[in-house]
C-alpha cells in the first residue's frame, strides 16, 4: 500500500518541511538498456594448489540427468579436490543412492559423495565430493545450525591442513518470514563454528551465503525494493560484514576489489542471465592467516567464479585454490 502523501507544513506552525529522502545510486545504472559488462580476471597460470569449488545446482537429479557432460567438463577444467553441491533437493534412501551412483560413474576419479538431506521433502541439502588421492585422514561432518528440524544445509570436511566447509546459508525468503531467524540465530552460530575452528588450522568456506554484500555485488542497487529483499535488506548485509570482522576474509573481493559486474547469481525468470543483471550471492571465505603473505603455512592463491557454467541464470560455481594445504 502506497501511503498518502501528507501536505507540508506551514510557515505559521514553526516547523521545517520533513527533508527528502535521498535517492541511492547504484554502480550500474549507466548500463540501462544495456548489458553490465562481465570482468575478464586473470587466474594463476598452474592448477596446482589445493582447490574447492561449490555450486548450488537448485536440483542435482535435473544436473545429471540433462548437464552430465557440463559437470564432467567443469571437473576437468578445474580439477578440484572438493567438489561441493548445494540445494540438491534429495531425500535420504533411494534418491541419494541413485545419486551417488550415478555420480561415481561421471566421476570416477572421486570419493562417494556425501549427503546431508532435509527432512522436508525436495527442499535444501549439501553434498561433498573428496578427490580419492587427498581422502586419506578427511572427515566429513554434518552441521545444524538452523532451529527445527534439519534442512541439511552445511558440511564440513576436515583435511590435516585446512577445514573446508560447504554451506547454504538460510535465504530469509518471502516478506523476510526468516529474516529474525537469519541475523539473529543462524549467522551467528555459524561464526561462532567457524571461529572455534580458525583456533585449529585454517578455514575455507564455500557455498550460498544469500547475501550481496557491497554496492558492487548488486545490480540495481537504486531499486526502491532492494533495502526489503531478501538477500540484500541493511540487516543482512551487516551480518555478514561482522563475519569478516570475526577473522574471516571475503576471497574473490580481497584479490579482485574492484571488479564490477561480477555476480554469481541471475534471476531465471527475470531472464537476467544474457544482460548480465546479477547478484553476488556465493562466495569463498577463508580465515586472515590466509591472506597474511608468503610467510603462511595455508595461503590464497585464487578465488573465482565460473559464469560460464551458468548459462540460463541462477548459480554459478565458485572456488578458491590454497597453497600449502
Amino acid at each position: 500500500m502506497v501511503a498518502k502523501k501528507r501536505p507540508a507544513a506551514s510557515s505559521s506552525s514553526g516547523a521545517a518541511p520533513a527533508a527528502k529522502r535521498q535517492r541511492r545510486v547504484g554502480l550500474y545504472e549507466e548500463y540501462k538498456g544495456r548489458k553490465i559488462p562481465e570482468p575478464r580476471l586473470p587466474r594463476p597460470a598452474a592448477a596446482a594448489g589445493f582447490k574447492a569449488i561449490c555450486w548450488n545446482v537448485a536440483g542435482l537429479r535435473a544436473l545429471l540427468a540433462k548437464r552430465s557432460k557440463e559437470l564432467q567438463r567443469l571437473v576437468r577444467q578445474e580439477q578440484p579436490t572438493v567438489l561441493g553441491f548445494l540445494e540438491h533437493k534429495l531425500q535420504e534412501g533411494e534418491q541419494v543412492e541413485e545419486a551417488t551412483r550415478t555420480l561415481q560413474a561421471l566421476l570416477p576419479e572421486y570419493m562417494p559423495a556425501v549427503f546431508s538431506c532435509a527432512k522436508r521433502p525436495g527442499y535444501s541439502g549439501a553434498a561433498v565430493l573428496v578427490r580419492k588421492e587427498a581422502a586419506g585422514g578427511s572427515k566429513v561432518t554434518p552441521l545444524k545450525f538452523e532451529k527445527g528440524p534439519t534442512e541439511g544445509r552445511t558440511l564440513c570436511v576436515e583435511f590435516p591442513k585446512v577445514f573446508v566447509v560447504v554451506s547454504y546459508v538460510v535465504n530469509s525468503g518471502d516478506g523476510l518470514k526468516r529474516l529474525k531467524e537469519r541475523i539473529g540465530h543462524w549467522d551467528p552460530k555459524l561464526r561462532q563454528h567457524l571461529a572455534s575452528l580458525a583456533k585449529k588450522k585454517p578455514v575455507l568456506l564455500l557455498g550460498d551465503l544469500n547475501v550481496a554484500h557491497r554496492d558492487l555485488d548488486i545490480w540495481n542497487l537504486e531499486a526502491p525494493y532492494i533495502p526489503v529483499s531478501a538477500a540484500t535488506t541493511p540487516e543482512e548485509r551487516a551480518s555478514f560484514g561482522k563475519l569478516l570482522d570475526a577473522g574471516f576474509v571475503d576471497g574473490f573481493a580481497h584479490l579482485h576489489p574492484e571488479a564490477k559486474g561480477a555476480f554469481t547469481y541471475w534471476s531465471v525468470r527475470a531472464r537476467n542471465r544474457a544482460p548480465n543483471r546479477g547478484l553476488r550471492l556465493d562466495y569463498a571465505l577463508v580465515s586472515k592467516g590466509a591472506v597474511a603473505g608468503k610467510g603462511s603455512k595455508v595461503r590464497l592463491v585464487d578465488a573465482f567464479h565460473l559464469p560460464a557454467f551458468a548459462p540460463g541464470g541462477d548459480h554459478c560455481p565458485v572456488g578458491a585454490t590454497l597453497a600449502g594445504a
